[in-house]
C-alpha cells in the first residue's frame, strides 16, 4: 500500500500538447523515473515508520490500560519496548476519560460524588495498575530491610498494612484536593496531572536501571530506556497540557515532578539497586497528587 501513488506525478505531456497546441517540460514528467523511484522508497518508509509507531502506541494502550481496541494488535517485543514513549498519551485517555466521567456526573449530583465516580473510572479504565504499584512500593520499603526482601515483597500479591494505610491515605487525599477545586476547572487538572504524572517516570527509566535481572519480570519489556529522540516527543506530549493555563506559574508543576522523580530514582537505587515497575507506579501516583496539590494552590477554590 503506497501512501503516495508515484503515478499520480506523471502528467500525459502529449495530450496536454495536442490539446493547448504547444509543449512543455515538467519535472515530474515520465523520463524522471529515478524521481518517481525515490518517492516510492520514501512513502514506503513513511509508511512503515507510521505503522510501527501505531503498533507501539495500540501496545502502550493494551499494556497499561483494560480498554479493549476493536482490531489485533500484532506482538513485538522491540516495539513493546518502546511503549513508554507513549506513556503520556496514555495520561491523555485515562485523564480525558476521567474528566468525562466527571463532566456527566456533575451535571446531576454534587462535585465530591462526580470526583469520586471520576476516580473510580479512572481506576477501572488503568485496572488500579499505578495504585497497586503505590501499595507494593509501601509493603516493600515499609517492611523490607534488604534489597532481596524489598524486591521479594513488591513481587508478593498479598497487601500488607503498609500497602493498605497508604492507598487509602492516597485516595483521600486525591478526593479532599479535587473536591476543593472549582468543578470548572477539575476536567483540565485531571487531564493535566494524569500526563504530567506519567511523563515524569520516563526521567527514572532514562536515568537509572531495571532493578530485576532479565525474564524476572513482564514490567521490564516496557521500562526499557527510550531513545532521547523518542524522550524529546514524549516531553512534547507530557508539557502539552500546561496550555491549557493563562498563568505562567503552572510551569513550577515541571521542575516540582522532575525534583521528586530524581529524588525517587536515587532513593530506589540506593535500597533496591535500580527501579522495577512498582517504583514507576508510585511516583506517578505521588507525582499525580503533587500537581492537583500545586494547581488548586495557584487557581484557588
Amino acid at each position: 500500500m503506497w501512501l503516495i501513488r508515484p503515478e499520480i506525478l506523471y502528467l500525459n505531456i502529449d495530450e496536454w500538447g495536442a490539446e493547448h497546441g504547444e509543449s512543455i517540460l515538467l519535472p515530474f514528467s515520465k523520463p524522471h523515473a529515478p524521481c518517481s523511484m525515490l518517492i516510492s522508497i520514501l512513502s514506503f518508509f513513511y509508511h512503515e515508520i507510521i505503522m510501527r509507531e501505531l503498533n507501539i502506541l495500540f501496545s502502550s494502550i493494551l499494556y497499561f490500560t483494560r480498554l479493549p481496541l476493536p482490531f489485533k494488535v500484532e506482538y513485538r517485543k522491540e516495539n513493546q519496548q518502546l511503549a513508554l514513549t507513549w506513556f503520556p498519551m496514555i495520561g491523555f485517555i485515562v485523564g480525558g476519560l476521567g474528566a468525562l466521567v466527571f463532566w456527566l456526573t456533575n451535571l446531576y449530583l454534587p462535585q465530591s460524588v462526580a470526583v469520586i465516580v471520576s476516580m473510580g473510572a479512572s481506576v477501572l479504565v488503568t485496572g488500579a495498575f499505578h495504585e497497586d504499584g503505590f501499595a507494593d512500593v509501601c509493603d516493600a520499603f515499609g517492611g523490607g530491610y534488604s534489597k532481596d526482601q524489598r524486591l521479594k515483597i513488591m513481587k508478593d500479591s498479598r497487601v500488607g498494612a503498609y500497602a493498605l494505610i497508604g492507598v487509602v491515605l492516597l485516595i483521600v487525599l486525591k478526593i479532599a484536593l479535587l473536591i476543593e477545586i472549582n468543578a470548572l476547572w477539575i476536567p483540565v487538572i485531571l487531564i493535566t496531572s494524569h500526563v504530567l504524572s506519567r511523563w515524569s517516570t520516563l526521567i527514572i527509566s532514562m536515568g537509572w536501571s531495571y532493578a530485576r535481572p532479565t525474564g524476572e519480570s513482564k514490567s521490564r519489556d516496557t521500562s526499557h530506556p527510550i531513545s532521547w529522540i523518542r524522550f524529546f516527543w514524549a516531553t512534547v506530549l507530557g508539557f502539552s497540557p500546561l496550555l491549557l493555563f493563562e498563568s505562567w506559574w503552572v510551569l513550577v508543576t515541571i521542575p516540582i515532578v522532575t525534583v521528586f522523580s530524581l529524588l525517587s530514582g536515587k532513593w530506589f537505587q540506593k535500597r533496591i539497586g535500580g527501579y522495577t515497575g512498582d517504583c514507576l507506579g508510585a511516583v506517578q501516583q505521588v507525582n499525580e497528587v503533587l500537581v492537583i496539590a500545586f494547581l488548586l494552590m495557584l487557581i484557588g477554590s
